[in-house]
């Protein structure tokens, strides 16, 4: 069951489409989770850039459990910060960017971060509605539905699709799945 409030999926590809307006993108083109960052005064650090994290946390974050964690976003006193795994490919970390980033365009509060004594980086806790609306605003300002269908009319695979929007094939998988735009494409071949 969704915990999306009614006419959320509508405002997230409207949001889309008005972000590409403002960035000068075609309404096909992809929309680097970077170039939000840096319209939203938000800093993105590797965690080898995080000061004062001990070397052990940060072994343990980077080469003894990489696939524990994607990304996560701090406050630095008034300034938001994304730190991103970069030992994740460019595709995932765009996802997870622009995940952490929808946080912030929706207002959400971060979670609190501790790294354990063992090197464990551990969230308090994590609001449910707020995670899926922000799955919901990231996918969609990734993979707007009216660029997906486009795509996949000019007969892109799943792979070339997720090359050209620089995201995961899953992630177009999601997305094609989700809008009904693989029902509209096969409506319109059966006629």
């Amino acid at each position: 069951m969704s915990l999306l409030r009614r006419g959320f999926k509508t405002w997230c590809e409207n949001a889309a489409r008005g972000y590409r307006r403002e960035f000068g993108l075609e309404p096909m083109g992809a929309l680097d989770p970077r170039l939000l960052a840096s319209k939203l005064g938000v800093v993105i650090w590797t965690p080898n850039e995080v000061p004062g994290v001990p070397a052990k946390a940060l072994r343990q974050l980077t080469k003894t459990d990489p696939d524990s964690w994607s990304a996560v976003t701090i406050c630095v006193g008034d300034r938001s910060r994304i730190i991103t795994n970069d030992v994740h490919s460019p595709e995932r970390q765009n996802n997870s960017l622009m995940h952490e980033l929808s946080h912030i365009v929706l207002g959400h509060n971060a979670a609190k971060v501790f790294v354990s004594p063992a090197g464990q980086m551990l969230l308090s806790e994590y609001d449910k509605v707020q995670e899926e609306e922000a799955d919901c605003l990231s996918s969609t300002l990734l993979v707007p539905r009216e660029a997906l269908l486009a795509i996949l009319r000019l007969g892109y695979d799943e792979k070339r699709a997720a090359a050209h929007f620089c995201v995961t094939k899953d992630l177009i998988r999601m997305r094609t799945n989700l809008t009904g735009v693989n029902k509209q494409l096969a409506g319109r071949r059966s006629a």
